[in-house]
């Protein structure tokens, strides 16, 4: 190829990339054309050509220019991603997932790789191996508020409900403003019986503006569960369904004791399960009402401080409207935990 004719692929090849970085398709796909009619072995046209399809929903098309692309550059672990996109979209997991392994061999240190593989591992239902690729990407990236999500969203599909909670959180912690995570969030804290942070959760979700009317029915749920439970003088029901958990154990039973008015038992459960679970907030936040029903003010704060700690604007919410904190709302420092 002469030098004219490999100045003009080029500035065609250019053309197209930034065309494609503004999302112009059509055009992009149009300039990579005119690039590989000049220079048919330049493999990155052959990459974002499939890209532009990819875009343009041709996937058949698309994974046709990255086979182009990754027999001129088989090393190439961006193709083999690219790659795999294309195949999920058609329908053909094994093959997608044999080459996310493909891109995950020739560029193990990618976060993004290793999320979409989780999200195709989802796809097919194999949710404990998504959990295991989400967490390596997590390994990378650990401010992955997008990951975070996904992996809470596996775990819920294996009913480890806590461990869900916990990565939603994280999402949170990154992204408060991700309703869909608030949502998601309080899916997870019904399933496990907490029904006052499940509906905290699901208007926060609604705040945010999901538009999808969905969280108001699974908030009347949690609300119509929580009002039957406080009928019985309860203030979270027990989960019977994480039993296999010894931390749960220990804490539904607080939960049972508080609900009968015996506090200082129920506090030494909550105890036990933060030395089996340190960062489950939830047992500080019932530690602090039982304290608080006990009227050891100082006790009841030091304990809703360490759940504020985990999630600030949840606990705080909570502590506002609970009957249980009632006696603690003149105190100075109530009140600069729930301002500050």
């Amino acid at each position: 190829m002469n030098l004219i004719q490999n100045l003009e692929a080029a500035w065609y090849y250019h053309l197209g990339s930034r065309q494609l970085e503004v999302k112009d398709n059509h055009a992009a796909l149009a300039n990579f054309d005119i690039t590989l009619n000049l220079q048919p072995d330049h493999y990155q046209a052959w990459f974002r050509r499939g890209m532009a399809l990819g875009n343009l929903e041709r996937h058949l098309e698309a994974l046709s220019s990255f086979d182009e692309a990754l027999g001129l550059q088989p090393n190439a672990s961006f193709g083999w991603h690219n790659r795999a996109i294309a195949l999920g979209k058609l329908g053909r997991p094994l093959e997608a997932l044999n080459s996310f392994d493909r891109a995950i061999e020739f560029s193990p240190w990618a976060p993004n790789i290793w999320h979409n593989r989780g999200l195709l591992l989802i796809d097919m239902g194999l949710y404990n191996k998504a959990v295991l690729s989400f967490d390596r990407c997590l390994n990378l990236q650990p401010d992955a508020d997008w990951t975070w999500y996904n992996r809470g969203n596996a775990l819920l599909e294996l009913q480890l409900y806590y461990q869900a909670l916990n990565s939603f959180d994280r999402a949170i912690e990154f992204n408060p403003d991700d309703a869909k995570a608030w949502y998601n969030r309080g899916l997870a804290a019904n399933s496990m019986g907490l029904y006052k942070q499940a509906i905290a959760s699901f208007n926060r979700s609604l705040a945010l503006k999901t538009g999808g009317g969905k969280p108001v029915g699974d908030e009347r749920v949690a609300l119509k569960q929580l009002v039957g439970l406080s009928q019985r003088n309860t203030k979270f029901t027990p989960t019977f369904e994480c039993q296999s958990q010894d931390y749960l154990i220990w804490y539904n039973r607080g939960v049972e004791l508080g609900a009968k008015g015996n506090y200082s038992e129920a506090i030494a459960y909550y105890a036990k399960v933060l030395e089996l679970q340190p960062a489950f907030a939830n047992a500080f936040y019932n530690q602090a009402c039982c304290y608080a029903l006990l009227g050891l003010a100082d006790l009841a704060i030091d304990n809703l401080q360490r759940a504020v700690e985990f999630m600030p604007n949840l606990y705080r919410e909570l502590a506002v409207t609970d009957s249980d904190l009632r006696g603690l709302r003149k105190q100075q420092r109530f009140e600069r935990l729930i301002r500050s």
